[in-house]
């Protein structure tokens, strides 16, 4: 397994914006907190004076006017920080959630097609919020907080180095029980966050395929494999603080004997007359200030450790490597001829399972082909390989002769149009469904598509009509309308190239008459290529491509093969006897 980078060079990755404000946030909050240390200085000098009898009004009075000036400048230095604070996070949370979406729209089909989708959205939602959280800790209290500690430590060894030894030693103790206790938690949080991730994407899962739970009355199974996640998720986040909240007991335990020996020590030096009333005050201050900024580091350090996983786990995705990518120079093309060739193509998902082998195939432009054969006979992957969802194991898929690798790949899609078996509607209104394919069409455009498509006959039975809102899924929409709508969707950007993967599979048979006559009406315009699995549906095809054993098995015209008697005059045969 390929070793993880560190969690800094990542996090400036993926926000490099945080790079540009570190060095300023440095600068201006150690100023901040040099200030903020000036009212513990002239506590010691009012204490000094009055102990001393040399105090005056005018010095009590500056010395207040002094402190006030600290508090006022602090109040004023505050507000205008969270302001921007809070603005600068909403840009860093926005800037990585769109960072995500775009990875996921750029990775290829192969990989979405191996991967749950609420999987994706439970990691990004939640690195997304650790990395923006860490962010914030970083600029509000981990910065703040060791430039306190560095300048606490320089005025404690300026008032009395043995107590400054005495922190140090002590400091030390607790970053080693910190460090040990990160290394030995980090694996349990591997643990609790996948499952976490498990459970939401099982959540995803049921929710997404709904209609079949109920079908099948599953839904205590699928609460039951939900709930054994959660639990899996519960136990290891228990142990994992289980054994946090031990370390942390004894990191306390060290702070406060800390805290205990350095006022015994510091209330020696007073009675011996090695340090004043007003410094024991002092010290006494910079200490507490400086145990808290250490105890405020172990609770960092603690955050840091829960973000780490989730951060690693979004920037691993963010890593992904963009498999099918336009060249340097692409083609670009606003107008295909439709022409088609497979060039000895040969194509494999893994290393063991090969779909084609040699495919040679001319489409001529303006013909309507159609692909038939068993399944897994590599007919979807034919279409997959034209699309560019997937390169080409071997061979070439050329459209006007030019490589489909060559072409900029969303100039081409566009040129390109599928309606798909598995028919996939956005919880949009109708009339957004449709103008999916070209969203600046006219609504005049969309009702021709929709009309053509015999779309138009359900839609304006719908109160709201093409502003009808259809749901999840489409949910509020039949099988048959479904498909018919993603048709009118194809139509509507006049696509050069025209695919049909068991377009009309949802349908009943008065419906599939009018969609094959709509889709016949256009051929001659546009090169078609047609997957059926009802053969009786491709008799007007100028050409049948019957695939298996990862080749072509068989090809011509309907009669033609027909009179063959061969395999596909029994695919022919054999569905004619099952009526």
């Amino acid at each position: 397994m390929k070793k993880r980078e560190q969690l800094l060079p990542r996090v400036l990755k993926i926000v490099p914006e945080v790079k540009q404000g570190l060095s300023r946030s440095i600068i201006i909050t150690t100023i901040y907190e040099a200030v903020k240390l000036i009212p513990v200085i002239l506590i010691k000098l009012l204490v000094d004076s009055v102990v001393e009898a040399s105090s005056t009004l005018s010095l009590v009075g500056w010395i207040i006017v002094g402190m006030f000036g600290v508090y006022l400048f602090s109040n004023i230095f505050d507000h205008y920080s969270d302001k921007w604070a809070h603005k600068q996070l909403l840009t860093y949370e926005t800037n990585i959630l769109k960072k995500a979406q775009k990875k996921l729209l750029e990775l290829h089909m192969g990989y979405h097609e191996k991967h749950n989708t609420g999987l994706h959205v439970s990691k990004i939602n939640r690195g997304a919020s650790k990395l923006t959280e860490l962010i914030w800790f970083v600029f509000n209290e981990f910065i703040p907080t060791i430039i306190q500690l560095i300048l606490t430590s320089i005025l404690l060894l300026y008032e009395e180095w043995t107590i400054a030894v005495v922190f140090f030693v002590f400091s030390s103790l607790i970053f080693i029980i910190i460090n040990n206790t990160a290394k030995k938690v980090q694996p349990l949080r591997k643990i609790y966050l996948k499952k976490h991730e498990e459970a939401f994407g099982e959540m995803s899962q049921s929710l997404q395929n709904i209609g079949t739970v109920k079908d099948y009355a599953q839904e205590n199974k699928e609460y039951r494999i939900y709930s054994n996640l959660l639990t899996q998720y519960k136990n290891a986040s228990v142990k994992r603080n289980n054994y946090e909240m031990n370390k942390v007991f004894l990191r306390d335990f060290i702070i406060n004997l800390g805290r205990i020996v350095t006022l015994l020590l510091a209330s020696f030096f007073v009675l011996n007359g090695k340090v004043s009333p007003g410094s024991l005050i002092l010290i006494y201050t910079l200490y507490e200030k400086a145990f808290i900024s250490v105890f405020r580091l172990g609770k960092i350090y603690t955050h840091v450790g829960d973000s780490i996983e989730s951060i690693h786990r979004l920037s691993d995705l963010l890593d992904k490597r963009v498999l099918i990518k336009d060249k340097k120079e692409p083609v670009r093309a606003k107008k295909l001829e439709g022409k088609i060739e497979f060039r000895n193509v040969s194509f494999s998902y893994t290393k063991k399972l090969q779909i084609l082998r040699n495919i040679n195939l001319t489409i001529e432009p303006k013909k309507v082909i159609a692909l038939v054969g068993k399944s897994g006979g590599g007919k979807s992957s034919i279409i997959k390989l034209l699309m560019r969802q997937y390169d080409v194991t071997s061979g070439a898929v050329l459209v006007d002769g030019v490589d489909v690798k060559d072409y900029h790949s969303e100039d081409f899609r566009k040129r390109v149009a599928i309606v798909s078996q598995n028919v996939e509607i956005f919880n949009r209104s109708l009339k957004e469904n449709i103008a999916f394919s070209k969203p600046k069409a006219s609504l005049a455009e969309i009702k021709r598509a929709a009309k053509l498509a015999h779309a138009h006959e359900f839609i304006k039975e719908f109160p709201q009509k093409y502003n009808t809102m259809v749901g999840k899924n489409g949910v509020k929409l039949s099988g048959g309308q479904k498909q018919r709508l993603s048709i009118a969707r194809a139509l509507l950007s006049k696509p050069d190239i025209l695919i049909f993967d068991e377009a009309t599979s949802s349908l009943d048979s008065a419906s599939e008459r009018l969609i094959q006559k709509a889709i016949f009406s256009i051929a001659g315009k546009t090169t078609m290529i047609l997957i059926a699995h009802r053969l009786s549906t491709i008799e007007h095809a100028d050409e049948i491509i019957v695939l298996g054993k990862k080749k072509i098995l068989e090809q011509g015209n309907y009669r033609q093969l027909l009179r063959k008697k061969g395999i596909f005059y029994e695919m022919v045969s054999l569905q004619k006897m099952r009526g």
